[in-house]
Order: C-alpha cells, then structure tokens, then sequence
C-alpha cells in the first residue's frame, strides 16, 4: 500500500511541475509576440503655451458703425477733356495725365519721357470697380527718381471724366480687384502694406481693417468704412531728399 501511495503522489508532483513549466511558456511566447519590452523612463510633459497680452487693459477705438454718419468726400475736379465715343478704352493715357489738373508736376515732366524706354507709364487696365457694369480705367505711372509710383482711377459719367482715386506708393507697388474692390500692395524697407479701396459713391476711400473682402460680383461684405477725413487722399507724393 505504501507503494502505491509514493507512486502516486510522484506523479501528481510530475503534472503539476509539467503544468506550470507550460504556463511560463506560454506567458513568454505572448510576451515576445506582442514585442513589449521595456522603454525606459517616459518622457515627461510640457505644460500648454498661453498667449501673455502685453497691454490687457487696453481698448483699441471702437470703429465706425453703420449707424453712424459718414464723412462727405470731395469729389476730384473732373478734367478738361471729352470722353471720346469709344469711352475710356479710347482715351489717351497720357494725355489725359496731362491735362489732369491733379496731376502733380513731378509726373507731367517725367511723361516727356514717353514713349520711349525711359517711360514709366504702365499698361492702362479697365475693371469695374463702380458696380455700375461701366469699366473704369486704372492707371500707374512708376517715378524711379523719388522712388514712388503714382495710382489713379478715372471714371467717367457721359464725355466727362474725372479721378476717383489718388494715392502713392513705394515704387514698384502691385495691384489687383477683389470684386469691385481694388487692393494695392506695397513692398519697400519698412515691410508690406497691403490697402483695399472701395467704391462709396464719391471716391475710391480706403477700407477699414475690418472689412471683409466682397466675393466676386459685388455683394456681400461689409458697410464700407472711410478714414475719418473730409478731403480725398492727397495727389502730391511727400518731399524727399534726392540722392
């Protein structure tokens, strides 16, 4: 009888070993399937950036709203020169600058350089810029010698014409239409400026920084909002000192 206790037991020793040596493989076979090891310590955590304003308690001027009444613009003197029937694709771009009484004296002693390749008299471009379905013409005119570059819009209203903008910029400045917006983009030392101009039923006035861009076709956007001044933007570029 003793025996066959020892037996027995001795085998049920034999399973139980046999079992657990099977676990233990098992267990290492998932680990090395699953490729976990170990990555050391984890990385730890940087905390979220905040914005730190620098002037909290200030508030910038509250903008025009529409409520409020707008300031009246000056229209340009009209030039003394007919619209031929052709309209303005017809007319002669430089003597119309000519003839323009806005026309600065820097400008008309530099057109008689034109034609030719001291020129800076660019392409004339017609957009309408109005919304009345009538093209207006934009014309820019480059004078290297005071680094500016002059920009003006004529409209016209029967077999007159007129400027209803007037503006300089670094020379080389560009320009393109958004809608019936026209945007001016300067480049010079001082960095880029960028100026939208918007049709407000007088002039080109600029708009404000708030202003949306109208999508093409001229609806939408926000009410225009010109700068707060009774007189359109000066036709004489600033003095500076030749070189």
């Amino acid at each position: 009888m003793r025996v066959v206790r020892r037996t027995r037991t001795g085998a049920a020793a034999f399973r139980a070993a046999a079992a657990v040596a099977a676990g233990a493989w098992m267990l290492t076979g998932c680990a090395a399937e699953t490729g976990a090891r170990d990555g050391g310590v984890a990385p730890s955590l940087s905390p979220p950036v905040h914005a730190s304003p620098l002037w909290p308690q200030y508030e910038p001027p509250r903008p025009l709203g529409t409520g409020e009444p707008l300031p009246a613009y000056r229209p340009y003197p009209a030039v003394p020169i007919e619209v031929p029937v052709s309209g303005l694709r017809g007319m002669p771009v430089k003597t119309l600058l000519e003839k323009d009484p806005n026309v600065p004296q820097l400008v008309r002693a530099a057109l008689s350089n034109c034609p030719g390749t001291r020129c800076g008299l660019r392409s004339p471009v017609l957009r309408d810029l109005t919304g009345d379905g009538s093209d207006e013409l934009v014309v820019a005119f480059d004078e290297p010698s005071a680094s500016l570059t002059l920009v003006q819009v004529y409209r016209a209203s029967g077999r007159t014409v007129r400027p209803v903008l007037i503006t300089w910029g670094q020379l080389g400045l560009t320009g393109e239409t958004f809608g019936h917006d026209l945007v001016i983009t300067a480049t010079g030392h001082d960095g880029r400026f960028t100026t939208r101009y918007r049709w407000n039923g007088t002039v080109m006035a600029p708009g404000s920084p708030q202003d949306e861009p109208r999508p093409p076709g001229g609806r939408g956007g926000t009410t225009p909002v010109p700068p707060s001044t009774t007189n359109p933007p000066a036709a004489v570029p600033p003095t500076r000192t030749s070189r």
